[in-house]
C-alpha cells in the first residue's frame, strides 16, 4: 500500500516537473515581454474574471500580419495569472514546420501544431488551449475589414471543444489591425503561387509598415508595429453542457454554435470599435 502511494506521488511529481519544463520558456518570456507589450500598445483588458479555472478552449481574432498584438497580449497576460490551467497555443502548420526546421523548443514555448488530435489530447490532459480559427486570412485581412469577425467556416475548434467536453472562451481584440496598413490580403497571389495547395497559406498580403514602407508576403521584414492602442475583452465562456461528443459530427449543431459565437464576438467588437480613432484608440471609453 505504501509503495503504491509513493509510486503515485513520484509519478505526479515527475508529471508536474514535465509540465513546468514544457512551459518554462513561455512563462519566462511572458514575464519579460508583458510590461513592454502592455505599455507599447497601451493595453486594456476587460472581463479577465470570465476566465475559467478549469480547462477551456480559447478563441480569438488576431491581425497585423506577423505582429498579431492580440495574441501576444493575451498569452503574456494569461501566463501571469495564478491558479489557471497550463496554456498551449495551436499555430498554423507552416509556422510549426518552420519551428521544426529551425529546431526551436516548441514544447518549452507551449506551441502545438494546429490539428484536432493535438487539441483534444491537450485539453483532456488538463490544459487549456488558444486557437485562432480565422488563420492567415484573418491576420492578413485588409485594413477596411479589420473590425469584422470571420472564421472562414473553420469549425474544427467547436469539434475539439465538444470532443474534450470543455467550454469555449471568446477573446475579442481591437486595434491589432492598425499596427500595419494592409492594402490587400493577396489571396489570388497565394493561389497562383501554389501556396494554398502546398502550405495551406491562403494569403500573401500587400501592406505598409513602419519605417520602410510597402512589403509583400508573410516574411518578417525589418519593421516595427505602429503603437496602436489595443483592447482585449474576454467574454463569458460558451457552455457546451447541452451537447455531447456525438454532436461534433452534426453539421447543424456546429453551424449553430459557430453563428452564436461569432455573433457575440462581433457585437462586442462593434462596441469596442465605436468612436475609435485608428492607432489612438477610443478617446471616450
Amino acid at each position: 500500500m505504501l509503495n503504491a502511494l509513493l509510486k503515485k506521488h513520484n509519478s505526479s511529481k515527475m508529471k508536474n516537473k514535465g509540465e513546468v519544463k514544457e512551459m518554462y520558456l513561455a512563462k519566462k518570456s511572458a514575464k519579460v515581454l508583458k510590461p513592454l507589450l502592455e505599455k507599447y500598445y497601451r493595453a486594456k483588458f476587460i472581463g479577465i474574471e470570465n476566465i475559467p479555472d478549469t480547462p477551456f478552449l480559447g478563441i480569438g481574432n488576431h491581425l497585423g500580419v506577423y505582429f498579431m498584438p492580440e495574441s501576444f497580449l493575451w498569452l503574456t497576460k494569461y501566463y501571469s495569472l495564478k491558479n489557471k490551467p497550463p496554456m498551449k497555443v495551436l499555430v498554423h502548420n507552416a509556422l510549426h514546420n518552420i519551428a521544426k526546421f529551425l529546431v526551436l523548443p516548441e514544447k518549452e514555448f507551449g506551441i502545438l501544431d494546429a490539428n484536432p488530435k493535438n487539441a483534444v489530447e491537450s485539453l483532456k490532459n488538463g490544459n487549456s488551449i488558444t486557437v485562432y480559427p480565422g488563420g492567415d486570412r484573418e491576420n492578413a485581412k485588409p485594413f477596411s475589414e479589420r473590425n469584422e469577425i470571420n472564421f472562414y467556416n473553420h469549425l474544427g475548434y467547436i469539434k475539439s471543444a465538444l470532443n474534450a467536453n470543455v467550454p469555449i472562451l471568446p477573446i475579442v481584440g481591437v486595434g491589432g489591425g492598425e499596427t500595419v496598413f494592409v492594402l490587400s490580403s493577396g489571396e489570388k497571389i497565394a493561389k497562383k503561387m501554389g501556396l494554398t495547395k502546398l502550405f495551406n497559406l491562403h494569403t500573401w498580403p500587400i501592406y505598409w509598415s513602419f519605417p520602410f514602407g510597402w512589403h509583400v508576403g508573410h516574411f518578417p521584414f525589418l519593421s516595427l508595429p505602429l503603437p496602436s492602442q489595443v483592447t482585449l475583452s474576454v467574454l463569458p465562456a460558451y457552455s457546451l453542457d447541452e451537447y455531447t461528443a456525438e454532436d461534433a459530427n452534426n453539421p447543424e449543431v456546429l453551424e449553430k454554435i459557430n453563428k452564436e459565437i461569432i455573433f457575440r464576438m462581433q457585437t462586442e467588437l462593434d462596441r469596442l470599435a465605436k468612436g475609435r480613432i485608428p492607432i489612438i484608440g477610443n478617446i471616450n471609453p
